[in-house]
């Protein structure tokens, strides 16, 4: 077995982008593969203060058509 970990943006906010990843089972004798944990998880943009910092309009313009829809299976 394998382990295969997908994953990619999800959504980008005003300081933050969320990530969705989930890890899945993988056999490589069927090919056949189970979802194993599914999660997001939210990275804020701060400066050395602590303050949140806005995410950059050409961060969010080369996601923007990018972002993935949670897998339902």
């Amino acid at each position: 077995q394998l382990l295969k970990i997908y994953g990619g943006v999800h959504e980008i906010g005003r300081t933050s982008i969320t990530v969705y990843m989930e890890a899945r089972s993988h056999n490589v004798y069927s090919g056949k593969q189970n979802l194993i944990l599914s999660t997001n998880i939210k990275f804020v943009r701060i400066d050395e203060q602590g303050d949140h910092v806005p995410i950059s309009e050409r961060v969010k313009n080369k996601y923007k058509n990018k972002t993935i829809q949670k897998n339902e299976s």
